[in-house]
C-alpha cells in the first residue's frame, strides 16, 4: 500500500487525526501496532463498519517483522475488542490471492473462507486478485447489548 512505503509514529498519529471522526461517528477504528521497546511503528490493524452489526477488519504489517506473529496476536485482540464493544455479529476482510502469510492470518482468527473478492483492490503497485473471508459470532457467544 503506498503509505506503507515509509511507516512512522508521526504519519500515523496525522493520520489518527484525520479520522478522528470516524471514529466519533462509531465508522472506522485504527490502531498502530508499535513496538514496546523502540516506539516503531510495525504495522496498522483496524476495522471498518460496513453496517450496525458488522466491520471489516484490515492489517499490514512491515515486511522484516511478518512471520512472527505479532498479526495475529494484535488481531485477535482487535476481534474480541470488536465483539466486545462494538458489538459486531460479523467481521469481513479480503486479503491477497498471493499473499498467502495475509491468508494464513484470516485462518488462524477463524475466519471462514468465501473465495474469490468480487471486486479487484488497488494497492501501490496497482490491481490485484483477492479473496474473501468472513467471521460470524454465534448468537450463544455474542455479548450482550450496551448499555446506553
Amino acid at each position: 500500500m503506498p503509505w506503507a512505503r515509509d511507516p512512522s509514529l508521526a504519519g500515523h498519529s496525522e493520520m489518527t487525526r484525520r479520522v478522528e471522526n470516524e471514529w466519533l461517528d462509531d465508522r472506522v477504528f485504527h490502531f498502530a501496532l508499535v513496538e514496546k521497546e523502540t516506539g516503531q511503528v510495525l504495522g496498522v490493524a483496524g476495522l471498518n463498519r460496513d453496517a450496525a452489526d458488522s466491520a471489516e477488519l484490515h492489517y499490514w504489517i512491515r515486511s522484516d517483522r511478518a512471520g512472527h506473529g505479532l498479526v495475529t496476536e494484535a488481531c485477535r485482540v482487535l476481534v474480541e475488542w470488536a465483539r466486545n464493544e462494538l458489538p459486531v455479529t460479523k467481521l469481513s476482510l479480503w486479503a491477497g490471492t498471493e499473499n498467502l502469510a495475509s491468508r494464513r492470518v484470516a485462518e488462524k482468527l477463524g475466519f471462514q473462507h468465501l473465495g474469490r473478492l468480487g471486486w479487484r483492490p488497488e494497492g501501490g503497485f496497482g490491481e490485484f486478485e483477492a479473496e474473501s473471508y468472513e467471521l460470524r459470532f454465534s448468537s450463544a457467544t455474542a455479548p450482550p447489548p450496551r448499555a446506553e
